[in-house]
This record gives C-alpha cells, sequence and structure tokens, in this order.
C-alpha cells in the first residue's frame, strides 16, 4: 500500500509541477516573480512578498491582484501584522 501511495504521490506532485510551469509560461516576469515566491514561501501577506522580493508593496499589491483575478492565487487566512498591527490578508497559490 505504501508504494502505492508513493507512486500516487509522485504523479501528483509532477501534475502540480507540470501545472505551475504552464501557467508560468502565460503570466508576465512581475506576477510569475509573485507567484514563485509564493511557491516557495506557502503563503504570504502583500508585505511579506514585498519584503522577499525587495520590491515595493505597491508593485506587489498589484500583481497579485492580477494573480487573484486569474485563479492563481487565492487567500488563505487573515493575520495581524506585528508591525502596523492591522488584520492582513495571507495569500497562497490556488
Amino acid at each position: 500500500m505504501n508504494v502505492v501511495n508513493n507512486q500516487f504521490m509522485n504523479k501528483a506532485r509532477k501534475t502540480q509541477v507540470d501545472a505551475f510551469t504552464s501557467i508560468q509560461q502565460k503570466l508576465g516576469a512581475k506576477q510569475r516573480a509573485v507567484a514563485h515566491a509564493l511557491k516557495v514561501l506557502g503563503e504570504a501577506s502583500n508585505k511579506d512578498l514585498s519584503k522577499a522580493l525587495g520590491w515595493p508593496i505597491n508593485r506587489v499589491t498589484g500583481r497579485v491582484t492580477e494573480l487573484v483575478d486569474r485563479g492563481i492565487v487565492t487567500t488563505t487566512s487573515t493575520k495581524k501584522d506585528p508591525e502596523t498591527n492591522r488584520t492582513v490578508t495571507v495569500w497562497r497559490l490556488a
């Protein structure tokens, strides 16, 4: 049973990688960078993405919105930003 599970998981991972690669080819460079950052981070707020990419936050928020509109990124939760004490959205790849 474990061998079957491992084979299934390997196929699932390959399918996910193939889908991500296909999506990446249809995105602009900045959208790809944000999607890749989310892939690496798993989930992140706009501020987290801004810090990870070394970009101003206004460059990140627009790209996240575009990716949400395309169904590539979705919200996973909210959290309190420790610096601003405001509630922020946490994003992940869909």
